[in-house]
């Protein structure tokens, strides 16, 4: 057993892989929000983020980075568009013998790198691991079964990792395509908010079906773009069809439903984010990923649409009619 882990972040993903990995061996869980520290603290639950969801004893809470870091392994939990900024502040710090190990997804706006890149640009002596797949905070909070990926290049780090973070109800598949894991984890997410716009506006499931069929065009195209290669490992795997698959289909899904509110609510878009609790990271990507298109050269109808949407430069209506042309 590894003596701690440390996860840094504490929104519903974060809290929910301290509540499952504290099965394996004890957490340091870390987070500057002091209202979710309180609420840690206090109630023994994430209230804000994950409510219902206990705190084991053996999570320890902390909004010390110093103190939240001395463990071998580390989770890095935060939001994608906030990643570097944390590895900035994790620079300043003796972290030579340290795993790093991203759950976040998503692509950095300003750079267009992914997860992964960002942490190797800064880190790139440390082993680094990207965890991915169909789950829902909600679900791993509860500890029920799900199959995730950690993907890394190294298979001696990966054979220390693997049995650090598998549980009775957490799976891990093995793999060493890091860039198209997080390809995929990244581009989902526009997608599933196409798809709540769908069935928000309730067109219908032939519909839904035809975006989840462009989107993983799309994933599939972007994937080749950028790695050169066609790895159907990743692309038919859990991580990348299980993930779109489960991402578009269920409104536990934070993109999905904001989708979803979209269609119901005609396009409220800015009330609808401002009323959200958590972070979508579909809405960050969607910008980032049209930009990556374009300096790839590829067509990408469906994340450029919902780019627009929510740019204010459709409106609902013609974003649906764009997810749904058949021109590409």
């Amino acid at each position: 057993m590894v003596e701690s882990i440390s996860i840094l972040g504490a929104g519903s993903w974060g809290t929910s892989l301290a509540i499952s990995l504290s099965s394996n061996t004890n957490i340091k869980l870390w987070t500057r929000n002091q209202g979710i520290i309180k609420s840690l603290k206090d109630l023994s639950e994430n209230s804000q983020y994950l409510p219902g969801c206990k705190i084991p004893n053996n999570v320890f809470i902390t909004s010390d980075l110093e103190e939240a870091i001395t463990s071998k392994i580390i989770i890095l939990a935060v939001p994608t568009q906030s990643l570097r900024d944390l590895c900035i502040n994790l620079k300043k710090q003796n972290l030579v013998n340290s795993h790093f190990i991203i759950g976040c997804k998503g692509v950095e706006q300003l750079t267009l790198m992914f997860p992964s890149e960002i942490v190797n640009e800064m880190f790139g002596n440390n082993p680094i691991a990207v965890l991915s797949g169909p789950s829902f905070a909600s679900e791993i909070g509860r500890k029920l079964p799900c199959f995730m990926t950690l993907a890394c290049e190294s298979d001696k780090v990966k054979s220390f990792l693997m049995p650090k973070l598998e549980n009775n109800h957490i799976m891990l598949l093995p793999s060493t395509d890091l860039i198209g894991i997080q390809i995929c984890a990244a581009i989902k997410n526009v997608i599933a908010i196409a798809c709540g716009i769908i069935l928000g506006k309730e067109i219908g499931y032939g519909a839904h079906a035809a975006v989840i069929t462009k989107g993983m065009e799309e994933i599939r195209s972007i994937y080749v773009a950028r790695t050169g290669n066609t790895n159907i490992d990743t692309l038919l795997g859990i991580s990348c069809l299980g993930d779109l698959v489960m991402t578009c289909n269920a409104l536990n899904s934070r993109n999905m439903s904001f989708g979803f509110a979209i269609g119901k609510s005609n396009g409220n878009i800015k009330q609808i984010l401002s009323e959200s609790k958590t972070a979508i990271e579909g809405a960050a990507t969607a910008e980032a990923v049209s930009q990556l298109a374009a300096k790839l050269n590829i067509s990408m109808p469906v994340c450029e649409a919902i780019h627009k949407l929510l740019r204010a430069e459709l409106t609902v209506e013609d974003s649906i009619s764009n997810l749904l042309s058949k021109k590409d």
